[in-house]
């Protein structure tokens, strides 16, 4: 069957013939990784894939499989007497395999050509002190003289578009901008610490078909997990720290439609396609906006059905966080880091106080300028109508 190509994805295609270093923002859902799928096989190029998440990894390393596409998984399948290496057109690996000497001496002699970041946000999201080797990505295109890459994500910040530009040795093009899946919705809720244990059970069984529950740590993801399963929903944990075969079964039922909630750090569903979830929470403030838009954009993946994201928070989130960003005994631990925490923090802030569009707001801050018109399916747009956020 003859795949049908979206506008965005046949300029890009188009734009990769070339050696060019191609930036590509679109919405979460909307089918990037079809982009360097086609350019890949068309063009029957060497391509470096770093994808961020393991159960991302094996979802990509099976879908090239299907399409008969020759790839292997770095390093657990790492080339050797078992591979025809002439053969192999795609490796898959995350930021810290490549830091790997073996795999890195392996790079050295297959010479990639293409090299693709999946979910590059996670440079500046991860890069600084949870995972470091998302810092060191851009080096990757000198370092074996890389003429074509695309970098893809469904938010980055116009800020950060510039300084991946200007770590890059080569002019970087930039096709696409911020947006979020049409029939997501979105609601800010302030609700008080000591009202939102019920309000989240409240809001859980309220809700109809499956979602995620999001907190900013693993011990938390636990914690909330057996308060949601006072809802009598099947609800999961899941985080990074998990062990594999635990979080391959978890990915399996989900997958399945066997889970109604998924309690959930980040960690979960980055790139991943599970098109059932609906709705998603918040459980406090989030660290930055690119975080919140990352969540959020986690449901109505590629969908027109409507979908809901709500977001609860109060003043305590924000000293919470203040006090995650400091260091040791209260003292800063990277003035760098932290100076630019604190900036997201206020960004983070300044919206959920807003009294302007929730999508308006947001496309000022990816974008750096207003939206054309709001979206009337939001907290602020629908105020005296409705209350779809049940709480």
């Amino acid at each position: 069957m003859t795949t049908v190509l979206r506008p965005f994805q046949k300029e890009a295609i188009e734009i990769l013939k070339r050696p060019v270093h191609l930036l590509c923002i679109a919405p979460t859902g909307s089918g990037k990784s079809l982009i360097y799928e086609t350019v890949a096989e068309n063009l029957g190029l060497r391509t470096l894939l770093i994808t961020p998440l393991i159960a991302l990894a094996r979802q990509q390393l099976a879908r090239f499989q299907k399409k008969g596409i020759p790839a292997v998984l770095l390093p657990a399948q790492m080339p050797g007497s078992i591979f025809d290496e002439s053969k192999i057109k795609i490796l898959i690996a995350s930021p810290e395999a490549i830091l790997q000497s073996r795999v890195n001496d392996y790079l050295e002699n297959w010479k990639p050509q293409f090299l693709v970041v999946d979910e590059c946000h996670c440079i500046w999201e991860w890069g600084d002190s949870f995972r470091p080797a998302f810092s060191k990505l851009t080096d990757l295109v000198e370092k074996f003289s890389i003429r074509r890459s695309l970098w893809l994500t469904a938010t980055l910040s116009h800020d950060k578009r510039h300084e991946l530009e200007r770590s890059l040795p080569a002019a970087l093009k930039i096709l696409g901008g911020f947006g979020l899946p049409a029939g997501l919705r979105i609601f800010v809720k302030r609700v008080p610490w000591i009202n939102r244990a019920d309000a989240l059970l409240g809001l859980v069984k309220s809700k109809a078909g499956a979602g995620i529950v999001f907190t900013q740590t693993r011990d938390s993801t636990e914690r909330i997990m057996r308060l949601v399963s006072m809802s009598g929903r099947r609800v999961l944990a899941y985080h990074a720290g998990m062990a594999r075969e635990e979080r391959l079964s978890i990915e399996h039922m989900i997958e399945n439609k066997m889970v109604d909630v998924v309690v959930a750090t980040s960690a979960f569903g980055l790139g991943m396609d599970y098109s059932h979830l609906r709705w998603a929470v918040l459980w406090q403030a989030p660290p930055s906006l690119l975080f919140l838009t990352q969540a959020i954009g986690r449901v109505a993946r590629g969908s027109e059905v409507t979908s809901e994201a709500i977001v609860f928070w109060d003043d305590d989130d924000f000293r919470l966080i203040e006090w995650m960003v400091r260091g040791p005994c209260g003292t800063i631990a990277s003035s760098v880091d932290s100076d630019e925490k604190r900036s997201e923090l206020v960004n983070v802030a300044r919206f959920v106080r807003s009294k302007q569009c929730r999508r308006a707001d947001l496309f000022t801050y990816f974008e750096g300028e207003p939206a054309v018109k709001q979206c009337g399916s939001c907290d602020i747009c629908c105020i005296g109508n409705i209350d779809p956020a049940g709480v």
